[in-house]
């Protein structure tokens, strides 16, 4: 245990408003990042997060000593008339994230990626932890990025720690008890971002 807490960590622009907590089991803070967020740092921090069938990919650069995590619910909208938008929610987390880090100076073929998520919540009544992994394995693929592990699938939750200036991620499967409380927070999340489909003001480069 370390005697008295080291000051919070310095936030790279952009994430100023990303809280930071002490986490005592990490000696270390921790930022959580929430569905449809991401979160990039170079200090040493862990990044965390739950995941039912939503999917994170958490990507480092090695030369540069920096990485981030992102949390994506959907590969693309429930809405019928999306303006083309198809693969939305999963293909704008993953262009953040990587743009993130190659405008900290990182280029795109020393990137390592980790992925997990896309666990079957709702067996029988929904596929999109399996959309989900269909999206993003999709997407690695044509984007030629290295995967150095994954985790996907299951019928149970997960717990995320990464830590983006070693690009270590450890991840914990979850207990079924705590399974209809991310099934609704999931839902009501979907169904949030569904009725503000226009609000986002994210660009792809």
């Amino acid at each position: 245990m370390l005697a008295t807490k080291p000051a919070a960590p310095k936030a790279l622009p952009g994430f100023e408003d990303m809280r930071a907590f002490w986490e005592p089991k990490w000696e270390c803070y921790a930022i959580k990042v929430q569905p449809g967020a991401f979160c990039i740092s170079k200090e040493k921090v862990v990044l965390t997060t739950v995941l039912g069938s939503c999917i994170s990919a958490c990507i480092f650069d090695p030369k540069l000593k920096v990485g981030g995590m992102n949390h994506f619910m959907l590969p693309a909208s429930s809405i019928a008339d999306d303006g083309g938008r198809s693969m939305r929610y999963g293909l704008f987390a993953m262009e953040q994230l990587i743009n993130g880090l190659l405008r900290l100076g990182s280029r795109r073929e020393n990137l390592q990626v980790k992925l997990t998520g896309g666990g079957d919540m709702m067996q029988g009544i929904t596929s999109i932890g399996q959309q989900n992994i269909d999206f993003i394995k999709d997407y690695v693929a044509a984007e030629q990025l290295k995967v150095l592990a994954a985790d996907f699938g299951g019928d149970q939750a997960r717990k995320v720690a990464y830590f983006p200036q070693e690009g270590r991620m450890l991840v914990n499967r979850m207990d079924h008890r705590d399974d209809q409380r991310l099934i609704e927070e999931e839902r009501s999340y979907r169904q949030d971002v569904d009725c503000h489909l226009d609000d986002s003001d994210v660009e792809l480069f």
